[in-house]
């Protein structure tokens, strides 16, 4: 079976991938898909993993992250999904992003595999920056036609909406920040029931970030999915590596195999423009 055809049947499963993850409420299926259709966030300040934080960008601030996950072997080859998102801060409240997806092969060839994201967050709640939480609506725009965005029925929409409590153990030294995320997927009409996730991230001295989530905590009847992160900032550069699922029950004879869920590996790397930043330090001299 040649390159080609692999890939077409790639197409295939991909698609047929979507519109499962919509109509199903297994955790483990929404996990994997939001892994697909979330931005690749500033780790630890504007989002957690795959799980958005309340906190945005700031004004005039601009994101790029990069990320490339396992994503099995066809025929013997590797096969990875790459993301990369650019993310800009519009004010101190607001946020807009746009992520590209691609399947690569492990020689570096593209397969005929892409998709396209949009991405929104505004913060309606902020009096303080710690101890008081804030709240955000966001919303991940997914095309599933063609990557265009011409009619609603092609677009899969993702609206959410989380809070963000900010604790300075040590302020600017040690910062611990808690999150949680109530969400569903809306289609043609339809919606999915909420699904709850939650994380928390640890800041220390702004360099090394310590991320953790968990997806389906209102899943009385199947496990939760956790995932775990480590994030090193440098300037404005920052790399990270991820674990998906990394904590996982002990498989019985009774258990279906075929329905067991792996633990994926993905790496990370971003770059932080602080505009806003630099042109309010401008202003102040």
């Amino acid at each position: 079976m040649d390159r080609k055809t692999v890939t077409f049947f790639c197409c295939i499963f991909f698609i047929l991938f979507i519109g499962s993850a919509f109509a199903e409420t297994r955790d483990s299926e929404f996990a994997l898909f939001k892994r697909s259709i979330s931005p690749v966030y500033n780790w630890g300040e504007n989002g957690l993993i795959t799980v958005p934080k309340a906190t945005p960008l700031g004004t005039g601030n601009i994101h790029f992250g990069a990320s490339v996950q396992d994503s099995g072997k066809i025929e013997g080859d590797n096969l990875y999904l790459t993301a990369a998102s650019i993310m800009i801060g519009t004010s101190s409240d607001v946020e807009f992003g746009y992520t590209k997806r691609q399947f690569i092969w492990d020689d570096g060839d593209k397969t005929d595999l892409d998709m396209d994201t949009y991405h929104f967050k505004a913060r309606i709640f902020h009096i303080a920056d710690s101890f008081i939480p804030q709240v955000a609506l966001g919303i991940n725009a997914v095309s599933l036609n063609d990557n265009e965005f011409t009619k609603e029925d092609d677009i899969l929409f993702n609206p959410y909406l989380c809070a963000t409590v900010n604790i300075p153990l040590i302020p600017e030294k040690f910062v611990l920040s808690a999150t949680g995320v109530v969400e569903n997927l809306y289609n043609e009409g339809k919606s999915s029931n909420a699904f709850f996730s939650a994380g928390a991230d640890l800041a220390i001295f702004n360099t090394v970030y310590l991320l953790a989530e968990v997806q389906g905590l209102n899943k009385d009847k199947e496990d939760p999915i956790y995932n775990f992160g480590v994030k090193l900032k440098s300037g404005w550069f920052s790399f990270g590596v991820t674990m998906f699922n990394a904590i996982q029950n002990e498989v019985t004879a009774d258990d279906d195999l075929d329905n067991e869920d792996s633990t994926y590996y993905m790496g990370y790397a971003s770059i932080e423009i602080p505009l806003g930043k630099i042109f309010k330090g401008k202003d102040k001299k």
